[in-house]
């Protein structure tokens, strides 16, 4: 494992501990949920690593994130059911965290293999992950309930900013990772590296400034 690999294993391997730090804070269900989310985002980001750099050698590790991949579906469809209000907005992420489970069924049995990376799947998650979000700032731009806390005191919206930013630039690296192939591979890691690493970031960010709203001013 290279220096890089290792810093962003720390980096969640501490939003895990600052999680569990600051969980107590958190009113809605799923957000307690949110550090075993991040813990198990570390063993499994580890182990995949392990198995490249140091039980083989720099053998292919996407068949990993393909088995955790279902897991990410149902978490992220669980955030975003329990942090949004509206009854038809979370009915549309109830439909949208379905339809992704048997997509993804349906990819690994008749469309791509489970040792390449399954980028249909990833796809059509990150797809229904930029639209959840946007329906979850929809949300607060017409709030008129007063419920809503300053969004910087809220970790809700620094975990949805941050899926949002990653799943929407990320996305658009992998199409465009053939380009990236010709002209400077190179390129194309180190921006996926640097999403990674501000998705994290703002994870822990939005834990460590996270207000509830009987303490906000």
């Amino acid at each position: 494992m290279d220096a890089i690999t290792i810093v962003l294993l720390g980096l969640i391997l501490l939003g895990a501990v600052i999680g569990f730090y600051s969980r107590k804070n958190f009113k809605i269900p799923v957000l307690k949920l949110f550090p075993y989310f991040l813990l198990f985002q570390f063993i499994y980001q580890f182990v995949a690593s392990a198995y490249s750099f140091v039980f083989t050698d720099n053998a292919s590790n996407h068949f990993i994130f393909n088995l955790v991949l279902p897991v990410n579906i149902v978490y992220f469809g669980m955030l975003y059911h329990g942090i949004i209000r509206s009854t038809v907005k979370r009915r549309v992420v109830l439909i949208g965290t379905v339809l992704n489970l048997l997509f993804f069924v349906v990819n690994l049995i008749f469309i791509q293999d489970i040792s390449f990376l399954m980028t249909y799947s990833r796809t059509a998650m990150s797809v229904s992950l930029v639209i959840f979000s946007l329906l979850y700032f929809h949300e607060i731009v017409t709030d008129d309930t007063g419920e809503n806390i300053n969004p910087v005191r809220n970790v809700s919206f620094w975990i949805v900013t941050s899926i949002f930013f990653f799943y929407l630039c990320s996305t658009l690296t992998i199409i465009f990772w053939s380009y990236f192939v010709i002209n400077n591979e190179y390129f194309g890691t180190v921006m996926m590296r640097v999403f990674v690493f501000l998705l994290y970031s703002m994870y822990i960010a939005g834990m460590l400034l996270h207000r509830s709203a009987e303490g906000d001013p």
